[in-house]
């Protein structure tokens, strides 16, 4: 929280400054600019540090943007106090406010695994380099160095602005709905926060400020928007990882993954035509290339991910779907289970370790010689559902393991970020107050055992499962109601005055 509350500190400082004085308002403005972008690299490289996305290229995107928006800034300042240049809209500096997205439209665009191949690379650095130079010829079509004294053409460039934002934020944000990975959920989190704060502020900024003879432009405290994107995107960066409470269908997963590729060749399909009047020639380029590089980056994608996402044959007489679900509790089944923890040991680039929560409902024999076994199953179903209502998070698996048991995957999940959402799911189980007269605690509870590794070539998807049922083994040995790993337990204080009689006979589930 601390880049967040330097941030709001550079705000307010930012406002009081400006509400003061404008004669240094302006050298104010750009400070600020420059002290929030600088603010947002370190918490983007810290980030990147703290979560194990040290091999995650997306960010030194994100990080390329920002830089070329100070670039932007710098431009903007030299116009401003080098040359004197009062004009809202110089050309170098509306040039570069164009350009700096490119970094972030291609991780936009980027499929889940087609973006890692030379081919597809390649594809997408032509129709960077062309979307560049149609930024150039839009951007001089309507402005010059100096700027412009025509009012219209500042509008167009400032709805081309506009146009920009939103469709990033848009499309950042299908990326982010609709994502199986909890590295895509931060990453693009971040980037639909930015954007689409950008978004807003920009369109107040552009069309009511600076378009608006808006009295001591650029010395007004309204320039204090410009500083809200990157408060937002810190304030991004600072949350915790997030819980899922929607989740999307498969098709919908798989519809926004295929259809990323597009989004930058469509980018250059519309400027395309935007330039088509003052330069034939290169709007007609541009189309070509746009219908031939959807079509090429498209199928790249299709292929990759009819790889990636192959699932083994289902039995003719089985229902769709059914092979892959417990009909008890409607979570997926074990069988799903091993076939999602294959796919995700196998993903070309795994960031960071993958976790596994095997969670035992304690005592269930004995709940379910007490109260019956239709109870029992009951007991269960109420537990699942509990699960699935508290939400997990992006990426995250949770299904019914065996008998009494659940487990939870989580790809990119540290091992102590693990143990601490095993103790929460633990304390959710207890809430629940599903009465277990022979419970330690007289309420239904549960043991979670947690492990994390890295998928390597010495250690297998097995090794996996094997550490956690150990874990659970462990740290059941010990007591019940309780989180632990093959390291020291993290027990669970009892009150011994408030706890009912634990029968001494008997097995635990």
């Amino acid at each position: 929280m601390k880049a967040l509350c330097i941030a709001l500190a550079v705000v307010v400082a930012h406002v009081v400054v400006l509400a003061a004085q404008t004669r240094l308002g302006m050298a104010t403005s750009y400070a600020s600019y420059v002290g929030m972008g600088a603010l947002a690299i370190g918490a983007i490289l810290h980030v990147r540090r703290r979560q194990d996305e040290a091999h995650d290229p997306r960010w030194w995107m994100l990080v390329a943007s920002i830089v070329l928006w100070l670039v932007c800034i710098a431009l903007a300042a030299r116009q401003s106090v080098v040359l004197d240049n009062p004009n809202p809209s110089p050309g170098d500096s509306m040039f570069a406010y164009l350009l700096y997205v490119l970094p972030v439209l291609v991780t936009v665009s980027s499929a889940p695994v087609a973006a890692h191949r030379r081919g597809a690379l390649a594809i997408d650095m032509v129709l960077v380099v062309l979307l560049g130079v149609l930024f150039y010829a839009r951007t001089f079509s309507l402005v010059s160095l100096h700027g412009t004294n025509d009012r219209q053409n500042a509008l167009e460039l400032a709805w081309m602005f506009d146009l920009e934002n939103v469709s990033l934020a848009l499309a950042a944000t299908l990326r982010f709905v609709a994502t199986d990975s909890p590295a895509d959920h931060r990453f693009f989190r971040a980037v639909a926060s930015f954007f689409a704060t950008y978004a807003v502020a920009g369109f107040i900024y552009n069309h009511d400020i600076a378009l608006g003879d808006y009295p001591q432009f650029g010395a007004t405290p309204w320039d204090v928007l410009l500083d809200l994107p990157f408060v937002a995107l810190i304030a991004s960066l600072e949350m915790t990882p997030t819980r899922r409470h929607w989740h999307p269908p498969v098709y919908v997963v798989r519809f926004v993954q295929g259809a990323s590729p597009t989004f930058l060749a469509v980018s250059v399909l519309a400027f395309g035509l935007m330039v088509m009047d003052d330069h034939p020639p290169l709007g007609i380029a541009a189309a070509i290339a746009a219908v031939v590089g959807i079509g090429l980056r498209g199928t790249l994608a299709q292929v990759d991910l009819a790889d990636v996402d192959a699932r083994p044959t289902r039995r003719p007489d089985m229902p769709a779907g059914l092979v892959f679900i417990d009909r008890m509790t409607g979570l997926p089944n074990r069988r799903a289970f091993d076939d999602r923890l294959l796919h995700e040991w196998q993903r070309p680039v795994q960031e960071g370790p993958i976790a596994l929560l095997v969670i035992g409902i304690d005592f269930l024999r004995e709940y379910n010689d007490r109260y019956g076994r239709a109870a029992g199953d009951e007991c269960l179903r109420m537990v699942a559902a509990m699960l699935l209502a508290r939400g997990t998070r992006a990426g995250d698996l949770l299904v019914r393991f065996r008998g009494a048991e659940f487990a939870l995957l989580a790809p990119g999940t540290s091992l102590r970020d693990a143990v601490t959402l095993a103790d929460e799911l633990r304390e959710h189980i207890q809430a629940q107050a599903i009465v277990h007269a022979l419970s330690a605690v007289g309420v239904v509870t549960a043991t979670i055992g947690v492990a994390a590794l890295r998928a390597s070539g010495h250690l297998g998807a097995p090794d996996l499962v094997s550490t956690a049922e150990r874990a659970l083994q462990r740290t059941r040995r010990g007591g019940h109601n309780r989180v632990g790993t093959l390291g020291t337990p993290h027990a669970l204080p009892v009150d011994p005055h408030n706890a009912p009689h634990r029968p001494a006979h008997g097995r635990s589930a």
